[in-house]
């Protein structure tokens, strides 16, 4: 249960007769809900006979730091029985992990000037205290090495996950697969030998520092902010994305300034953006020689009525940064003819709209906004646009050379953080 990863193992819960309240009639609903009634009255009536909140305070000296030590047995290596222990502890991703020896995870220390129980920020949903060391020994665990630098790319991104703008809770908690992305502007993507080319995404040797870098932030966010699969992470499905999602800009192929630099960065400086990121859709055209041409495949593409970013600008205190993964090939088209990023974002926003009985299906109107109430009074076929303003369809250039693009509906805003030393 999501009670268990708050410390409230012990929370009275009046348990629907059903596994979730949807694609229900209303009959349907009330045979789920009115037997758990009398649960309800119970659990708020009747006293605790323990208390029902875990106090995990830290100490005042910092982290309590304990060690494991495993032995090999019936024919399996120590790193075998360790593997093991982890995934039946519930701290592993499900893919073997590389142990966090004390000599390991201290070389990664050796990596930042910030001490190893500094605390970074609290992680959703089981409001953990991430401390630097916590994300060393996930950094280990996940691969990663001292010529990766990954703690100071790990701290800058996990202050970006604490930013409430970033709506981290859905992210981490959603039934969605929601995931977040991790893109890394600067020198440092040379220097640590980050993929921002081919298969930026994907799996190979050429991508290996970022699918360790990729693969510690879920691990932090799992074994620090308690978002495991069941219990705080209520994904009904799941996504490949969720395992690791980290890529850089491919500024050299760019013909735009950096997107750091248009988060008010210097072009030196390393930085590092979170992205959440909801699904991700292929833009294939490798035809269109004008922006006009290229921009009708994109916005063919990104309506999706069955995408909560498409639906978000209709909520209070909602909001969606959907993330264009340009291609050079398609990048340089654009600047061939004069746009701008601007150009781009408002023209996508203008023409990829979606007919207005869509949204009367989709959206539950008691959640909508008033302001936005006219989207269901409007003709069937009267198209609506699927974001709140232009700048909600952010621009990163990456990949190799082809026409063919990349769209991650998205979740929340795109947050910018300095790396540091």
């Amino acid at each position: 249960m999501t009670a268990e990863s708050a410390g409230l193992g012990n929370l009275r819960i009046g348990g629907l007769r059903t596994s979730a309240l949807s694609n229900l009639t209303p009959e349907e609903i009330r045979a789920a809900t009115e037997p758990a009634l009398e649960e309800v009255i119970e659990g708020l009536t009747k006293a605790l006979k323990y208390p029902g909140m875990v106090d995990e305070a830290p100490t005042e000296t910092g982290d309590v730091v304990s060690f494991e030590v495993f032995e090999g047995v019936g024919g399996e290596s120590p790193w075998d029985v360790m593997n093991g222990a982890f995934l039946e502890f519930g701290w592993s991703d499900g893919l073997p992990i590389v142990p966090p020896t004390e000599e390991r995870v201290n070389a990664l220390l050796a990596t930042t000037k910030q001490g190893p129980d500094d605390i970074i920020g609290i992680l959703e949903p089981g409001m953990g205290l991430c401390t630097v060391r916590k994300i060393a020994i996930n950094a280990a665990m996940a691969g990663c090495l001292p010529r990766h630098k990954p703690l100071p790319i790990l701290i800058a991104a996990v202050k970006a996950l604490c930013d409430p703008r970033m709506l981290f809770r859905v992210i981490a908690c959603s039934t969605g697969p929601h995931a977040p992305m991790m893109m890394i502007n600067g020198p440092i993507r040379k220097e640590i030998g980050l993929n921002c080319e081919g298969g930026a995404l994907g799996p190979g040797s050429k991508s290996h520092t970022n699918t360790v870098l990729g693969r510690a932030l879920r691990l932090i966010m799992m074994n620090v902010g308690y978002a495991y699969l069941g219990t705080g992470d209520m994904d009904t499905i799941g996504s490949p994305n969720k395992y690791s999602m980290c890529l850089g800009e491919n500024e050299e192929e760019s013909p735009w300034a950096p997107y750091h630099v248009d988060a008010g960065h210097k072009k030196s400086d390393n930085a590092v953006t979170i992205f959440g990121v909801e699904s991700q859709l292929e833009i294939f055209d490798l035809q269109s020689d004008t922006p006009e041409g290229i921009l009708q495949t994109y916005a063919g593409t990104i309506p999706c009525i069955g995408s909560c970013s498409t639906r978000y600008w209709l909520y209070s205190e909602r909001w969606a940064d959907n993330c264009m993964l340009m291609s050079p090939d398609h990048a340089k088209v654009f600047t061939a003819h004069g746009w701008t990023k601007e150009d781009i974002q408002y023209y996508i926003f203008q023409n990829a709209r979606l007919p207005a009985k869509f949204f009367k299906n989709a959206v539950e109107i008691p959640r909508s906004r008033h302001g936005t109430r006219w989207v269901f009074d409007a003709p069937d076929e009267e198209l609506i646009q699927i974001a709140g303003a232009p700048d909600w369809f952010r621009i990163i250039v990456t990949g190799m050379a082809a026409g063919k693009s990349s769209y991650t509906t998205g979740t929340g805003k795109a947050v910018t953080v300095k790396i540091g030393d």
